[in-house]
């Protein structure tokens, strides 16, 4: 998987440098990095995700902290005011975990850290306000991509041992993506965005997972739950500048 989203952002990287070395092009190709805050809400996602065993004796939160995204982006010029934006980012999900089983005195937690990869592919609608000022608007799909299941352990006591995992319900997934936001144009400096993002899964991308094993015996604790995973960013990309054309000498009649 991580082979064919190589492909890809090398794909649109090549329309980009195609497009910007056509003569005859009207509107240009950009190419820039994106970084953002990932934000765990209540709206689109679940900042606590809280699963109990069967028995009712442990209770485990997963608790969605603040992660980060940085990436590579592609802004393909469609007309004047809408564009088709691509690239590829790497997703750092932080879980703070923890498990309580008040029987046996137990209160223990856990970082949990989810990585992912991303490529959007969305329609960016813009409208110019001044001379470099610009107001956009973004939606689109996501091809979202887990590597691997996630696991970590606590040991609370003699002989005990707690399991927390993330469990991907598929390895790859859609996700839509909506956004917007405010840009700066200049010639020389490049153009420079800021805005508001929002992420939601199709479907729920992983279950949390806790288990609780005693050595000795073959009895344990265990509880698994799906995690509502929608977050919202704050979007800083830039574009490098486009380098300017070359005008086509004028031809002129030979004068012998």
């Amino acid at each position: 998987m991580q082979k064919f989203l190589l492909s890809l952002l090398i794909c649109a990287f090549s329309i980009v440098s195609y497009g910007q070395k056509r003569k005859k092009e009207r509107f240009p190709s950009y190419f820039g990095i994106v970084a953002a805050p990932v934000i765990p809400n209540n709206f689109i996602g679940a900042v606590h995700t809280e699963l109990m065993d069967s028995s009712g004796s442990m209770t485990t939160d997963f608790h969605n902290k603040w992660g980060f995204t940085f990436g590579a982006t592609i802004r393909i010029g469609l007309s004047k005011n809408i564009s088709l934006e691509t690239g590829i980012s790497q997703v750092r999900r932080v879980y703070n975990v923890g498990v309580s089983i008040p029987d046996s005195n137990i209160y223990d937690n856990q970082k949990l850290s989810f990585v992912n990869y991303d490529v959007p592919l969305n329609a960016l609608f813009y409208v110019r306000m001044t001379e470099k000022w610009y107001a956009d608007a973004s939606l689109g799909v996501s091809i979202t991509h887990y590597p691997s299941d996630v696991q970590d352990s606590m040991l609370p006591a003699p002989q005990k041992a707690i399991f927390i995992q993330g469990r991907r319900t598929a390895s790859t997934y859609f996700a839509f993506n909506a956004g917007v936001g405010f840009e700066y144009r200049t010639e020389k400096a490049g153009t420079f965005f800021l805005g508001f993002g929002a992420k939601v899964p199709m479907k729920s991308p992983f279950f949390a997972v806790s288990i609780l094993r005693q050595s000795g015996t073959s009895k344990q604790l265990s509880a698994y739950k799906p995690v509502d995973a929608g977050y919202f960013t704050i979007d800083f990309r830039y574009f490098i500048p486009t380098p300017k054309k070359k005008k086509d000498p004028v031809n002129k009649p030979i004068i012998e």
